[in-house]
């Protein structure tokens, strides 16, 4: 029984708390509390809310940024999304160019840079749109529309295939090739 009592004295009092608790203790006992909570203040709390600070300093200074560039973050899959309308939304244009050519008569090298012209023209309009940790949209799909030469293949089956196809027929073929073209080409990355 005499050794039960002495490990019940062992856990009473400052000894019996955790570390950081005995100190605490220690320090009101004494200096008192108003010396405690301004050492607690400069050594735990402080450095820990000038963390926090920074983080927020970093987060409200590129907010900032995005929005002095007007710009909106895209995550892969959205990228990829408007990309897709882009596509969408040019074929058709491409389509009148190619009849409007056709009847003009003009060469496959001559459709083929005024399709590059009017597709790099219509990326102006991703303007501002950025993908996450990378570039802008279109910067990407001037790049990418420029690489893969989709121009020229556009014009050289249009002069060869397309001469007495339907308005509707060119636009759905233009649709597909710049899709091939387009992913093909961000897959090459």
């Amino acid at each position: 029984m005499p050794n039960e009592d002495s490990t019940k004295a062992k856990a009473v009092g400052i000894a019996g708390l955790p570390r950081g608790w005995a100190v605490a203790v220690q320090l009101v006992g004494t200096f008192g509390l108003a010396v405690f909570l301004v050492l607690y203040y400069v050594l735990v709390m402080q450095p820990k809310e000038a963390e926090r600070y920074e983080q927020l300093r970093q987060s409200v200074t590129s907010l900032g940024e995005i929005v002095a560039g007007q710009q909106s973050l895209l995550t892969r899959e959205q990228a990829s999304r408007v990309e897709d309308l882009f596509v969408m939304a040019t074929a058709h244009e491409v389509a009148d160019l190619v009849v409007n050519e056709l009847r003009n008569e003009s060469t496959a090298a001559e459709l083929g840079k005024v399709i590059e012209d009017k597709l790099i023209f219509q990326t102006r309009l991703l303007e501002g749109l950025r993908q996450k940790h990378g570039g802008a949209i279109s910067e990407m799909l001037t790049h990418r529309i420029r690489n893969s030469r989709i121009s020229e293949g556009i014009g050289q089956r249009a002069v060869a295939e397309w001469r007495n196809a339907e308005h509707k027929a060119i636009a759905n073929e233009c649709r597909d090739a710049l899709t091939v073209a387009i992913k093909r080409a961000a897959m090459a990355k």
